[in-house]
């Protein structure tokens, strides 16, 4: 910034003291050394005299007001300079407050990251200790075991009745199951475990089909899919153990359903290895399922779980629904990995093991694990109801998300409401009801003639989207269109098949998988 310079008017100042001397000096003769007379005479000339005096006092006063304007500019610059100066200063403070609340929040950072730190390294410590109590109890337990399992199998092999064979049948798996569970929970790496398990299968597979089923491998190289499943399902549902797996040899198609869970199991072939590992896997995402349909924020009469088994091509395709929460996408890549807990209710903390184990093991079995949110969708629905003595009534129903995500009935007004009420003056003999999305239409004429009816959505029969109450007298009906809410998440499975095993395309694929990722890395 440069300087500002206040310029005194100096030699006006001066030549005007000269002029004014030159007047007020009585005698001028000494002038005439150095001037000519008639300049002299002309000096002293009244008139002259004056404009000189007016010039003088101009020129005084120009300077004057230079001299003045050049004092406001040093004040101005000096006004502004201050200016900058308290700005800097103000800055500086500011800088300074930052320093201060970054520094804290950097404080909190390090704190946060340091208890992660510890709680993961905490962790990891807990799942060792497990692995190490895990692999004593599988080391000292061995014997005990084989004394268990050989006492089950002579008791199997003798004839007993039914029931108690069952229950010994029952105890033998169990057993078998814990012990895999050891094997597992024992093993470095679960997923070249398991594949090293599926070669040795996958081999005698091939000499029993080659031999035409002729060996008698010490144990079996498959297991039925359906089977496996159920086995996980069997605790959880209504109906008898031995009467679902009865059912399961005698139907292309098994389905169930009570208040918590709806099933629907094809017939998919088989898979190798471990049928328990298989099982394993079902029951945490079943426990997982069924862990939130018991919490009354997401429990609700037509919220189920829902578990479908389907092939589709050379894979055989699991799905298990989840009616709790959605998983958020920053969430993706950790729900797999260790110690890493989706239950963060209230008053419970999940180990972090299952989705781990489940991972590891799909790994295993070369197939790949998925999910995705689901959520309930706005809808028009178009209700036409068939009376027995007026004219066919039309309703059209439009649904909505209010601001928590929940689905509701959009009334005329365009308040949000839990259900739609229509009141007919007449006893009715059909409902019909229209979508407008999936453009289908449900027909419904075997209603409750002296009471109530429900209606459930049958297009969408694992999560029914809308529910109908009818209630009917002597001379009216009384319609009830309620939505139901069908937020959650779905896990599918998708496992390639023994059978597809033995397609030579397979393994071409297969290789040519690894060839890829070789290419990549």
């Amino acid at each position: 910034m440069t300087g500002l310079v206040l310029k005194f008017p100096w030699i006006g100042i001066f030549f005007s003291l000269l002029v004014l001397a030159f007047f007020l000096v009585p005698d001028q003769s000494w002038l005439t050394a150095y001037v000519d007379q008639t300049v002299i005479d002309k000096l002293n000339d009244v008139t002259i005299r004056w404009m000189i005096f007016i010039l003088l006092v101009a020129a005084y006063a120009f300077d004057y007001i230079r001299f003045r304007k050049s004092g406001r500019d040093y004040n101005d610059r000096i006004k502004k300079q201050n200016d900058q100066i308290d700005e800097l200063f103000r800055s500086r403070n500011e800088l300074q407050n930052k320093a201060h609340t970054y520094s804290g929040h950097a404080d909190k950072l390090k704190l946060f990251i340091s208890e992660k730190l510890l709680e993961n390294i905490e962790y990891d410590e807990k799942f060792l200790h497990f692995k190490n109590i895990a692999s004593e109890v599988r080391h000292n337990g061995v014997i005990s075991y084989d004394k268990v399992v050989s006492v089950l199998n002579d008791a199997l092999s003798q004839e007993l009745d039914a029931d108690l064979q069952q229950q010994y049948q029952d105890a033998l798996d169990s057993m078998m199951y814990l012990w895999d569970l050891l094997d597992l929970s024992t093993t470095d790496n679960i997923a070249m475990y398991i594949a090293n398990k599926l070669y040795e299968c996958e081999e005698i597979y091939y000499r029993q089909v080659l031999d035409n089923n002729e060996i008698s491998p010490p144990y079996r190289p498959v297991f039925p899919i359906r089977n496996a499943v159920m086995k996980a399902i069997s605790g959880h549902i209504e109906t008898a153990e031995p009467a679902i797996q009865a059912s399961l040899h005698t139907v292309e198609v098994f389905q169930y359903d009570d208040k918590q869970c709806w099933i629907k199991l094809e017939e998919s072939g088989n898979f190798l290895g471990n049928e328990n590992y298989i099982v394993l896997v079902m029951e945490n995402l079943i426990n997982n399922a069924l862990f939130y349909t018991s919490k009354r924020k997401y429990s609700s009469k037509y919220s189920r779980v829902s578990i479908s088994l389907v092939k589709e091509g050379r894979d055989a395709v699991i799905s298990v629904f989840n009616p709790g929460p959605e998983i958020p996408e920053e969430a993706k890549d950790k729900i797999y990995t260790l110690g890493y807990s989706t239950k963060r209710s209230k008053g419970h903390h999940g180990k972090g093991l299952g989705l781990y184990f489940v991972k590891e093991i799909i790994k295993g079995y070369e197939g790949e694990i998925n999910y995705h949110n689901v959520h309930s969708v706005s809808n028009t629905y178009i209700i036409r109801v068939e009376c027995e003595s007026k004219p066919v009534v039309n309703e059209i129903i439009e649904t909505a998300l209010n601001d928590l995500e929940k689905i509701k009935v959009r009334q005329d007004d365009g308040s949000l409401t839990d259900e739609s009420v229509c009141l007919i003056e007449d006893r009715i003999k059909s409902i019909e009801v229209s979508d407008q999305i999936g453009k289908n239409t449900q027909v419904f004429d075997n209603l409750d003639q002296g009471g109530k009816s429900v209606l459930l959505d049958p297009t969408h029969a694992a999560r029914p989207a809308w529910l109908i109450e009818v209630n009917m007298s002597l001379t009216s009906t009384e319609i009830s269109f309620k939505p139901l809410d069908t937020t959650g998440v779905e896990f599918t499975l998708r496992i390639p098949t023994a059978e597809s095993r033995l397609d030579s395309e397979y393994h071409v694929s297969d290789q040519q998988g690894e060839l890829a990722e070789d290419t990549d890395g």
